[in-house]
């Protein structure tokens, strides 16, 4: 009987399927899967079999079918060579139609997206001169420049390429070297002859405290200069900050409480009761000081101070020979002369900027903006921008050789350090890109690393240029 039973079932089963139309081990049909070209683009191309087009390969922009080609807007991808064939990095790339800035990559590789379709003009500067070239835009697709690789008619030579390169690290000094009285982490830095000036605070140990930490500029001959009792008292707060060098040789160094201290040669600590001070900068017989209430002016024994208006400081101060103050007010830095008159001087490519260092022998800016280091010329004009390799970056300075120092306060005094990086070579006494105003025919000759004589014998247009330099 359940022999009998089971045969029953089966031929139920049988009948049923039967009625479904039979048994298939493949799944539906479907029309394309998710990536999948549709099944006539997998035939073999004739130039017609495909919808709504006329060539025949379809991962071809040009031969998609209308729907898909709707978009009006393209990319502009392309190089930029110097007449020797060598990559130009960091020439700013920009439509005519549209303000947005681009710089180009190490390789001299740029791309721009989203650019509408149609012809379009590109412009290409190199520091303050530039050229154009045009590019004809397709929805959906990259496109080259009608020339490309853009070639620079001139040649920038070794010099100007150095310059518009990102400044290279070249060594790491720590800031505690007794580490086993304190724990000092750097706050603020002045370079001067030679010497690297840190001032340090130890906010970790029992005893919190502040100090001067003295070394060369290769980091040898480390002193703890604020210190008295064999090192075993700090006259200074762990509320220290900035610090500087001034023309009169005292180096006085500000505090976010209150309090201004100066420490002579020997290591003497003289306080003077004083409003707090975030920030410190001399030259010329000109001293500023960042505080809360913004930037003061004062002389270089920093006993009475002026309150400047109309800025409102938010960041370290850079300073050049003439005594001017370079000062970070949000996202911009604003400029101001030794008589105190203030003027914007840099608006754009500006996050957050903290602290600010000019070149003394080319007036280029340095801005600290976040973990980036970012290079101006002397008249506000964007370079490049790199790393600054540190931790938390604390302050920057620039030695007279242009050498670029970077006070990392770290995570803690294990790690804390100042990062040195090299100079940038500069042609004639000036900077090697800038090399002024007008085309890039001709202006970029003269930088190629002549000297200065055979600058005085250039053309008189030339001569002009490398004056606006």
């Amino acid at each position: 009987m359940k022999m009998i039973r089971n045969l029953v079932l089966a031929a139920s089963l049988t009948a049923a399927l039967s009625a479904c139309g039979g048994v298939s081990n493949t799944l539906p049909p479907m029309g394309m899967y998710p990536g999948q070209l549709p099944p006539q683009y997998n035939q073999p191309q004739t130039g017609t079999n495909l919808p709504g087009t006329t060539t025949g390969n379809p991962l071809d922009n040009n031969s998609l079918p209308t729907d898909v080609t709707r978009g009006q807007l393209g990319s502009i991808v392309g190089r930029v060579i110097t007449r020797s064939g060598a990559p130009l990095h960091n020439v700013e790339i920009s439509l005519e139609s549209n303000p947005s800035v681009k710089t180009t990559s190490r390789r001299g590789e740029f791309t721009l997206m989203n650019v509408p379709v149609g012809q379009q003009n590109l412009i290409l500067k190199f520091g303050t001169i530039q050229t154009t070239v045009a590019a004809s835009v397709v929805a959906n697709m990259a496109v080259a420049p009608a020339q490309n690789p853009v070639q620079l008619d001139g040649e920038p030579g070794a010099n100007a390429l150095a310059f518009a390169s990102p400044n290279k690290q070249v060594a790491a000094f720590k800031v505690d070297q007794d580490s086993l009285l304190n724990q000092w982490q750097g706050k603020g830095i002045d370079v001067t002859n030679g010497t690297i000036y840190i001032s340090a605070v130890d906010v970790r140990s029992l005893i919190k405290k502040g100090t001067v930490i003295s070394m060369t500029t290769t980091g040898e001959s480390w002193k703890n200069m604020g210190s008295t009792w064999l090192g075993l008292r700090h006259p200074l707060n762990s509320t220290a900050r900035g610090l500087a060098m001034t023309s009169s040789g005292s180096l006085l160094v500000v505090d976010e409480k209150s309090a201004l201290f100066s420490v002579d040669s020997a290591g003497k600590v003289t306080k003077t009761e004083a409003d707090s001070g975030i920030d410190i900068a001399s030259a010329a017989g000109t001293t500023w000081i960042y505080s809360v209430r913004g930037l003061e002016k004062t002389d270089d024994s920093g006993s009475s101070r002026s309150l400047i208006s109309g800025v409102p400081a938010s960041g370290g101060i850079g300073v050049d020979s003439q005594g001017n103050a370079y000062v970070p007010t949000q996202k911009t830095v604003m400029k101001v002369t030794a008589a105190g008159a203030p003027a914007p001087f840099i608006r754009n490519y500006l996050n957050s900027p903290t602290d600010v260092a000019v070149d003394p022998r080319n007036g280029d800016v340095y801005v600290l903006d976040g973990g980036e280091i970012k290079r101006f010329d002397k008249n506000g004009e964007f370079i490049v921008s790199f790393g600054s390799s540190a931790l938390d970056p604390a302050a920057i300075d620039l030695d007279e050789e242009g050498n670029l120092y970077v006070a990392d306060f770290a995570r803690d005094s294990r790690s804390s350090q100042i990062i040195k990086f090299e100079a940038v070579p500069v042609t004639g006494g000036t900077v090697a890109p800038a090399a002024g105003q007008g085309s890039l025919s001709g202006a970029l000759e003269s930088l190629d690393g002549s000297t200065e004589e055979e600058a005085i014998e250039a053309p008189a247009e030339e001569a002009t240029e490398e004056a606006a330099e």
